[in-house]
Order: C-alpha cells, then structure tokens, then sequence
C-alpha cells in the first residue's frame, strides 16, 4: 500500500490506512482490543462515517485530534453530481415535511384537476417553505443533521417533526432532532441541534455549545409522545412517556450532536472557537463556497417534484 500524501488525524485516508495495517496483523484475541482503540470519539458517540448512500458519495470528512471540550467531525463535498444531490434534499424536504395522507391527497387533486388548476392548489397548500428563506435555511439544517445521523448511528426518528407545523413559514419551537433505539428506547438518545450561517463566527459556535450543555434535556418528548398517539403507535408512545419521568433523573444516555452549515471556513471556525462543558457532544461542519445556492436549489427542486 502506498501512500503519496500528508495524512490528516480522523481523515478517510487516516481510518483506511489503520484498517490497512490491522489487516496484517494475524486476527489473535489480543488484537481485538487494538481494533476498539482506534475508533475515533466522534464515533463513539455518534458511529462511523456513512460507507455507503449519499452521505459516503457526497462527503468527506475527518474527524479531529478530540479534547473534553472539543469533539469535531468536519464534512466536506468530495463532487458528488449536483443533480444527484439536489434531488436527494429535495426528496428529504418533501419527506419531512409531508404526511402521507397530504400526499395522498395531492395525487386524488391532480387526478381530478387541470395541470393549471392542480399547480394552484398546490401552491396554496405547499407543506413547506416558500417564501420565507430563513426558515428554509433552518428546516434543511435539521433534515441534514437528521438524515447524517440515522446513517451514522442507526438510530431512528420516530416522527417527522416539520410535518406537524402549523405556519410552515416560521421555525419550530423545541429540539431540532431527537432520534431514538427503537428497539430499545431506554438505550439512548442522540439530540441534535443545527444552525445556518452564510459566515462561520465564534457566536454561532457558543449558540449551539449553549444549546446542547451537558445539563440540557430533550423539551420535545411530550409533542413525540402526543404524535405517535395521533398516528396510533400507541405502545411507542407509552415507551416514551415513560422517558419524559426518566430523563430528569439522569438515567437514560444521551449524546448531544451538532450541526453548522456554512461557507468554506466552517471547519476553522468550530476547530477555533468551540470549548463546551459537555463531553457527549459532537458539532458537526459542513461548508461549500456558495452554501445559500445549496438550499435555494433544494427547495426550487422540491417544489417542481410536489408540483408536477
């Protein structure tokens, strides 16, 4: 194996080469202990790097040198197909944001409706965002970190929480993504926070260490709980009942994610600047020279496939 290029800690090229050289050591039972040393903290916490799906084609990533106060993994655009992408997060926002009885409701509309007429009806019932940027920026911050951490960790959303909002121009109120062991909700919980800055500062890196401190608590169990009621999954619901009395005593693990989606310095800016008291947590950067064209295609993209 070769190696023609300056390794970063946490890079891709870091983890093949450490699998590399495990690969010749002989599988003995001592060995396997040395296996368990070389994942990185960031994926002790949150799991590895997608190896496969979109996240795998669409970014690379390195997980940096850890401290108590600093866990950072960073993502990069590795030149995944714009299109590929584009369809991809449109996809998501059109997911998240839609039941499926309000699918099936557009398909029952367009079979009964002129093209021009079915165009104008959705147009007034749109699930999402149209005209409101900023709510844009902050819905797809959070379907990202949701969608990153379900393929990293294996844990699941139990509800899509933007489909449940009553003014789909403004932001939800409570955490961002709760994710959950289904098979065991008591396992843990990843609760993740995101925010959108077309400019990367110390502020928006102390916001989200503010927000996910070691003492904060997921407020959103009770709406959870009520949804999974109205969808009739009601021994889920009473699983998370339960966790609203638990969580308070500190007896349920939960780890603490972040996302901050920005320019291209984004991954300086939380190296630089992030300093928490929470050992759980992760901030995860994600940065591309023209972030805002990012969003504003995703949505274009969605509207065109819910329109047509």
């Amino acid at each position: 194996m070769t190696i023609n290029k300056e390794l970063k800690y946490g890079s891709e090229a870091y983890w093949r080469l450490n699998e590399y050289i495990l690969s010749q050591i002989p599988m003995m039972y001592n060995v396997i202990p040395q296996r368990k040393k070389i994942m990185s903290k960031q994926s002790e916490l949150i799991g590895e790097h997608p190896t496969s799906g979109i996240f795998s084609e669409w970014c690379e990533f390195e997980d940096t040198i850890p401290t108590v106060n600093k866990k950072h993994r960073s993502l990069k655009d590795k030149g995944i197909t714009r299109s590929i992408l584009i369809e991809t997060l449109a996809d998501w926002i059109i997911e998240h944001h839609t039941t499926i009885k309000q699918l099936e409701r557009f398909k029952k509309k367009k079979s009964i409706l002129n093209k021009h007429n079915f165009k104008e009806y959705v147009s007034k019932n749109m699930p999402f965002p149209i005209e409101s940027f900023k709510t844009q920026k902050g819905n797809l911050g959070e379907i990202i970190l949701a969608e990153y951490l379900k393929s990293s960790s294996g844990l699941e959303l139990l509800i899509y929480k933007l489909s449940f909002n009553p003014n789909i121009e403004q932001s939800m109120k409570g955490d961002d993504v709760l994710l959950f062991d289904k098979n065991n909700i008591k396992n843990k919980i990843i609760m993740g926070e995101s925010k959108y800055r077309t400019t990367p500062n110390d502020t928006v890196v102390k916001d989200i260490t503010k927000a996910l401190s070691k003492d904060s608590l997921p407020i959103s169990l009770p709406f959870v709980r009520d949804r999974l009621d109205e969808l009739g999954q009601n021994d889920i619901a009473d699983e998370i009942d339960d966790l609203i009395s638990e969580v308070p005593k500190k007896n349920i693990p939960i780890v603490y994610a972040g996302l901050l989606h920005s320019n291209h310095n984004v991954a300086n800016a939380v190296e630089t600047h992030m300093n928490t008291d929470n050992e759980n947590l992760v901030v995860i950067s994600y940065g591309e020279r023209n972030p805002e064209n990012l969003i504003k295609e995703s949505f274009d993209k969605a509207i065109e496939k819910i329109m047509s």
